[in-house]
């Protein structure tokens, strides 16, 4: 549940920068910092010595004695209180020109907090300067990052983990707990949380600190009475991955969402820049078509920092800004390209203005914008402000390089969430064996994937967060081989014949029998003597020596290939009438299998004629014979289309018709062939994939060759809605050895 502010008797505009004023020049980057997370501790408060800022004052607050000489920029708890005019705050830099930003907006009598990640120099003084009347401010410290030490980042899609029905209603001198077991990893040493104070029965303020220590002289959220206030907190985890949070007088209700974690042992680093602003509503700044009118209601606007935040960037640290809004309402940053989540950056009532900082996940095409901003009710004009950006910074591969290419979102695995159409290697991983989409396997034995969140890497936690680097899977050694799909099913085949499972559980995709199972990977009982493994969507495939073919988990269009009407199994079965199998390959909800006398099977989903049998539509639950098909060597598909490579070095095609996808020259819309054709121009192949709607091949002299869709780059050419009808040379990357899955090749020494 999202929470709109109470309408307040008396409402003031108070001031903001304003509208107009020029780009402030981007500091030279700092390089990747790290963060350490500190209690929070007070730093600064004019109350109790130097008195209020006066009108256009600037003090300085000198933090060498509490941050080590290697910090790039800190992060604390502004509090303004006992305002005596409309006034804006203004956090910076020592010794640089003041930015035309502001960080903490206050009413006259007004107490209200925000917090303030602002990079640091040498001296490690930052300035604050206070636009009209006078004011107290007071600072809390809650953390630094720095060039040595510290966690990197992983910014999460917001998730609503507490509200007044889970835990959030807190009585007066009271303390709630907040439980993230579950929701990040293990190894974090702190998050960043949105908290927000609502139906304060009283004046009151709100602490958060790590569970299991003292509870700091400190304050989070400032609200009063009636009133709702969102502040954002980075705070420590205690014991357990548990967090305190206390509320002083009266009763509120508390409702907490997360936006990302830090952990040493992956993620992005933090580069901080010179704050300068990046989106106004009001002149049409960063929005691309310089639309400078308000946002109006249930409306979005995209945000478009062009070279402020680089292509390489994941997430980063902004402020925004409410402005006169006609009613009450909340505003929210999100990534357009999914559901927007049940959460809320900023909170204002009509009339008013008022900022919080926020981490936003930053993804996908650099041309378009990088994250949107969302307006519930009435209209009101936005502003944003940078303060940084996380990125992960390059680790080379020295050896036996995977490259990857095309569609991203982090399942690239190179440290980007955005597409590229130009092969990368996978971060920091040298001598890889085996390769699937987002998981592989190294010459050690070791299992590394990337793409996902907790299950994907074998842990049980859940947020909605995106890892876009390698990460290795706990207890896994001895892999030989690894395969997966994109429900987030994972697989691996031990040089010992034994077949592990880890990630999505759906329709028994673990082949870990009924019950619920570890989140840690497990090996799937009664395979042994297994030599190649496949994934579908929440279905396995294992060969064994013996030439026959094992599957397990969902069977909703025949895909277990048993016979079986039942809509899964969660026990490996066997793939009914197959023998002397010797290649197998599975996506979506289709199976393929190639036996020792090159004939080519298939079974499962068949809405495009993917079974290549001479039949379109519907599906079967026991294999089939591909048409006419003789002398084949490698095989591979998906629920669209089948590719087949034979001991002649042609290649052949069948299934739907649209985008290319057959290579045969054809492009036809909601057409199939349902019995193979050959691919034109190619010659000397030794393999196959599919990606979706296309296909890619390696020659014998070790070069790449595609066709297909190109929407997202998967040619290896810049993105295209015209796709390849017949098959291009792709990106020379040297001598490819072995495909991967769709935009995966590995490569040897050079």
């Amino acid at each position: 549940m999202r929470f709109l502010t109470a309408v307040l008797s008396a409402v003031a505009l108070v001031a903001v920068v304003p509208a107009g004023f020029p780009a402030v020049a981007q500091a030279q980057a700092a390089g990747g910092s790290t963060y350490t997370a500190l209690s929070p501790t007070r730093v600064l408060d004019t109350r109790s010595g130097g008195g209020p800022i006066g009108t256009a004052g600037t003090i300085s607050l000198d933090l060498a004695g509490r941050v080590p000489a290697s910090a790039t920029a800190v992060v604390f708890n502004l509090t303004g209180t006992e305002p005596t005019a409309n006034t804006y705050v203004t956090v910076s830099p020592h010794g640089q020109a003041r930015p035309v930003v502001s960080n903490l907006n206050l009413r006259a009598g007004e107490t209200r907090a925000n917090s303030v990640t602002v990079a640091v120099g040498a001296d490690r003084v930052v300035d604050l300067y206070n636009n009209a009347g006078s004011t107290h401010v007071i600072a809390d410290l809650a953390g630094y990052y720095a060039t040595s030490g510290g966690s990197k980042f992983i910014p999460v899609r917001a998730s609503r983990e507490m509200d007044e029905y889970r835990g959030g209603h807190v009585g007066p001198g009271g303390t709630t707990t907040l439980d993230l077991s579950r929701t990040v990893p293990a190894s974090a040493t702190a998050v960043v949380l949105n908290v927000t104070a609502a139906r304060a029965t009283a004046n009151t303020y709100v602490t958060a600190w790590p569970a299991g220590t003292a509870r700091p002289t400190a304050s989070t959220v400032n609200v009063p009475i009636g009133g709702t206030n969102p502040n954002l907190t980075t705070v420590a985890l205690g014991a357990g991955r548990l967090v305190n949070l206390y509320n002083n007088a009266g009763e509120l209700d508390l409702v907490v969402d997360i936006q990302g974690f830090y952990t040493p042992e992956y993620g992005a680093v933090f580069t901080p820049v010179a704050p300068r602003r990046i989106f106004d509503t009001r002149n049409g700044t960063g929005n691309g078509d310089q639309n400078s009118t308000p946002i109006g209601p249930q409306r979005s606007r995209g945000v478009k920092p062009d070279a402020a935040v680089p292509a390489e960037a994941i997430g980063a640290v902004v402020n925004m800004t409410g402005i006169a809004p006609t009613a009450d309402t909340h505003v929210t940053a999100w990534q357009v390209d999914r559901d927007r989540p049940a959460t809320s950056n900023l909170n204002l009532v009509r009339g008013q203005t008022a900022a919080n900082l926020a981490v936003v996940v930053i993804q996908y095409d650099v041309h378009e914008s990088r994250f949107y901003t969302y307006n519930n009710a009435g209209e009101t004009h936005v502003a944003v402000d940078l303060a940084g950006y996380f990125s992960v910074p390059p680790v080379p591969c020295v050896r036996d390089c995977a490259y990857v290419w095309g569609g991203n979102h982090g399942r690239l695995g190179n440290g980007t969430t955005t597409s590229s159409s130009l092969p990368k290697p996978l971060h920091g991983l040298s001598g890889v064996v085996s390769l699937a989409s987002n998981t592989a396997a190294l010459a050690d034995g070791s299992v590394w994937v990337w793409g996902g969140y907790g299950p994907h890497v074998g842990e049980a936690w859940y947020s909605s967060a995106v890892v876009p680097i390698p990460v290795r899977v706990a207890g896994l050694t001895g892999a030989v081989a690894v395969a997966d799909a994109s429900a987030g099913n994972h697989y691996a085949l031990r040089g010992d014949g034994t077949v592990w499972s880890w990630g999505s559980d759906g329709s028994g995709a673990r082949g870990l029998g009924v019950g619920a199972h570890p989140a840690e990977p497990r090996q799937i009982p009664g395979l042994t003597g297994v030599t190649a493994i496949a994934g579908g969507w929440e279905t396995g495939y294992a060969l064994r020596n013996d030439g026959t073919v094992w599957a397990w988990g969902w069977n909703h269009r025949g895909q277990l290939g048993t016979g079986s009407t039942s809509a899964s199994s969660s026990v490996p079965t066997r793939v009914s009438g197959l023998s002397g199998v010797v290649k197998i390959a599975a996506n979506g909800a289709t199976a393929f299998a190639v036996t020792a006398d090159g004939t080519a099977w298939a079974w499962g989903d068949n809405y495009e004629g993917a079974l290549g049998n001479g039949t379109t539509g519907d599906f079967s639950r026991v294999p089939v014979r591909v048409s006419g098909l003789t002398g084949v060597v490698e095989i591979d598909g998906d629920s669209y289309n089948g590719y087949a490579v034979r001991n002649d070095g042609t290649v052949w095609s069948w299934g739907g018709g649209s985008s290319g996808a057959l290579g045969d020259g054809s492009d036809c819309f909601d057409c199939v062939k349902n019995v193979p054709v050959r691919v034109d121009g190619i010659t000397g192949a030794v393999d196959v994939v599919s990606h979706i709607y296309g296909g890619q091949v390696l020659d014998a002299s070790g070069r790449l060759w595609m066709w297909g869709s190109n929407s997202s780059g998967d040619l290896g050419t810049p993105p295209s809605g015209i796709p390849a009808l017949r098959p291009v040379q792709g990106p020379d990357l040297g001598t490819v050895t072995a495909l991967g899955d769709g935009g995966q090749a590995l490569v040897p020494n050079p």
